[in-house]
């Protein structure tokens, strides 16, 4: 009896081995060949991410022309390397860093627009609401589209989801910009560039009532009254500003029609004018033109007498000569009037300028392409001579300037 047990004891135990090696070997064959499937799909998809990387930087946007690099080739040898050949071709699929953006600061401040222009629209593709980026593209399009513009883009940006101090300093650079024009325009009565600066604010952010006021102003100085009348509709009818600004245009009509007196360049002196001090200026006449010596700065300026001319224009030639945003202050772009037709062009403002003994400080003056001035370094508006009474002498060819009292 005890025989037949421990040979059923034997079996039994015989068994339960044959079976846990059996098991053990299924799933360790089950476990290889789960591996073996891991292994070759995780090797595939890196063969595809290698492929498309390929494909990226094939078909990447040439780098800055101009970036600044370790190697100790210069700017000229690179110049000549090609794209893919260059060692700093960047991934677009990686995040802008600081020397991106300084490389980006240096063509803004070298004045590299277009190539600058390209740059960012690449970059923006990928990080559209980079922070820097777009304060950058803010700055591109003050120095190259005109100044209303400039600020209705401003104004666009800060609807975007961008940090609140991003959002902060976009309204300060709307304040500052705009304020800087406005004092200068209404400084120098240019009325109808003011309206060109407020125009567009005033249909962007028509519940701003500092431009309604400031287009409506600008329009009554140019005695546009129906304009004047539709922009401050957008007040109440007993608003206080409002009804200055409407007193002061209905004056103006009522002076202007009861006014018969000649223009400056007719008015003779008078002996009322003798007992104020006069000042007489040599004026070179060329054709129908009068040209006077002045001085911007430390530059000499030949410049056209134009009575016509609301603001002070000077040359490309003269603003390179000045230093260009160096030493003069740039208030914006504008669309200016010419004699051949409407251009775009900077109004700067120029710290010191001279003219018949006197010195004037912040003179805004436009800047004029070459060919618009091709002999004269600019044209003396009326925001210089509106200073003085004045008046032409064509026997003596003479400037004539009286101070006011």
């Amino acid at each position: 009896m005890k025989t037949w047990l421990a040979v059923l004891l034997t079996l039994f135990l015989c068994v339960s081995l044959g079976f846990n090696v059996y098991l053990w070997i299924s799933v360790k064959q089950h476990n290889d060949s789960a591996y073996k499937l891991e292994a070759s799909y995780e090797h595939r998809l890196q063969h595809e991410a290698a492929q498309e990387r390929g494909t990226q930087v094939k078909s990447n946007v040439e780098p800055f022309s101009e970036r600044r690099t370790s190697t100790s080739s210069s700017k000229a040898d690179r110049a000549h390397i090609p794209s893919n050949e260059r060692g700093d071709l960047r991934s677009p699929s990686r995040q802008i860093n600081q020397n991106d953006i300084a490389a980006l600061t240096t063509l803004l401040n070298d004045g590299k627009y277009a190539l600058l222009a390209t740059e960012l629209t690449n970059f923006l593709k990928h990080e559209p609401l980079n922070e820097s980026l777009l304060l950058l593209e803010g700055e591109l399009i003050e120095m190259t589209k005109p100044l209303p513009t400039a600020l209705v883009h401003y104004y666009d940006l800060a609807e975007l989801p961008l940090s609140l101090e991003t959002l902060s300093f976009i309204d300060s650079k709307i304040a500052t910009l705009y304020q800087q024009a406005q004092t200068q325009l209404s400084q120098d009565e240019q009325w109808e560039l003011v309206a060109r600066l407020n125009e567009p604010l005033y249909q962007r952010i028509p519940d701003a009532k500092h431009y309604t006021l400031n287009l409506a102003e600008a329009y009554a100085y140019q005695q546009k009254l129906t304009l004047m009348e539709d922009v401050l509709a957008a007040l109440p009818l007993n608003d206080r500003d409002a009804n200055m600004i409407r007193d002061k245009a209905y004056e103006m009509r009522d002076m202007a029609s009861a006014n018969t007196a000649p223009s400056h360049s007719e008015i003779e002196p008078t002996s009322s004018d003798a007992a104020r001090y006069q000042t007489r200026v040599a004026l070179e006449r060329i054709g129908d033109q009068y040209r006077l010596e002045a001085k911007a700065l430390n530059q000499k300026a030949n410049m056209i007498l134009d009575t016509g001319a609301s603001t002070t224009a000077i040359s490309s030639r003269l603003f390179a000569r000045l230093g260009r945003m160096r030493n003069l202050t740039f208030i914006g772009n504008f669309n200016i009037r010419t004699a051949s037709g409407t251009i775009e062009a900077p109004l700067v403002q120029i710290p010191r300028f001279y003219f018949a003994g006197y010195e004037f400080n912040d003179v805004s003056a436009i800047v004029l392409p070459e060919d618009a001035l091709p002999d004269a370094d600019g044209l003396l508006g009326m925001n210089v001579l509106g200073q003085f009474d004045f008046a032409i002498m064509p026997q003596s060819s003479e400037l004539i300037l009286t101070e006011r009292d």
